[in-house]
């Protein structure tokens, strides 16, 4: 089981990544582990976490040559091409998966396995990851999904729509996503000042204080952002299969699981992005004399 808020973080990450900063504050890890780390990558694999994990460089990537694209930074092509160059080495899967691996061993519940492994081998679990893991591609236009979930709410039923809703809240997407926007940005922020500290960017504390002051209208917009991605992405399962869906996701394994991932999912961007920060002023020398 994957999980398709996934996608709204990779499309803001693109741009966290190109704008630079934020603040970070992962939750620390239990020292000892529940599970033992094959477990952990089974379950990282059976539920796509290990495939979206792969795509997370190429989707900052693709965010960084779109702003390029689209004139939407100062970089020349030569500061561009270093960037690229940085955030493919900070967020390249054989060091995220690693960490996150490491981090989910010790936060998924032992007795929890049978149940997990039972989800995520069936039927309705394997179908619902490879909707997921698709969804996380990316080459996927993330607007236009969520331009077309806007569309697929308007003309679904209630029990849709109350579905989708139920969905959201269950996951925590939007207050998942925020959080997560906020600390990779922050940890870009902490990377470059650990480096540079007389640098141009604002001391991490303001800058924390400044995305504090923001949360709230962040947390809004991302709220109704999750329930168009939810409607676009899972329109091909039925409502009994997303009710179906939501129960294991409701259950004790379940939420417990959605738990440990965004945890761990958290925990490694963090760190992947204070490893970019401290690689960013080696991409404009020019710009940090």
């Amino acid at each position: 089981m994957a999980f398709a808020r996934w996608t709204a973080v990779l499309a803001r990450l693109r741009k966290v990544v190109v704008l630079g900063g934020l603040l970070a504050t992962a939750a620390l890890v239990p020292a000892l582990a529940q599970i033992d780390e094959g477990a952990a990558e089974r379950l990282m694999r059976a539920s796509g976490l290990w495939d979206q994990l792969g795509n997370t460089a190429a989707g900052a990537r693709a965010g960084i040559e779109a702003a390029s694209r689209n004139r939407l930074t100062a970089l020349t092509e030569e500061e561009v091409q270093r960037l690229l160059k940085a955030t493919d080495a900070a967020f390249a899967a054989d060091r995220l998966r690693p960490s996150v691996r490491r981090a989910m061993a010790a936060r998924v519940p032992r007795e929890h396995l049978g149940a997990l492994d039972g989800w995520l081998g069936s039927e309705l679990g394997r179908r619902i990851t490879a909707i997921e893991v698709a969804a996380s591609r990316p080459d996927r236009d993330s607007d236009r999904v969520i331009r077309a979930g806007v569309q697929r709410l308007a003309e679904a039923s209630e029990e849709r729509r109350r579905l989708i809703d139920q969905l959201a809240e269950a996951t925590r997407a939007a207050e998942a996503t925020t959080d997560i926007i906020i600390n990779v940005a922050v940890a870009v922020q902490r990377g470059m000042a650990g480096v540079r500290p007389e640098g141009p960017a604002p001391p991490v504390a303001v800058l924390r204080e400044a995305l504090a002051a923001q949360r709230a209208q962040m947390l809004q917009a991302r709220e109704g952002m999750s329930r168009a991605l939810f409607a676009e992405i899972y329109h091909p399962v039925p409502d009994a299969d997303l009710a179906s869906y939501l129960g294991f996701l409701r259950g004790e394994p379940g939420r417990r699981f959605l738990e440990a991932t965004l945890l761990s999912m958290e925990q490694a961007l963090v760190e992947a992005a204070e490893r970019l920060g401290t690689r960013l002023p080696a991409t404009r020398p020019a710009a940090n004399t």
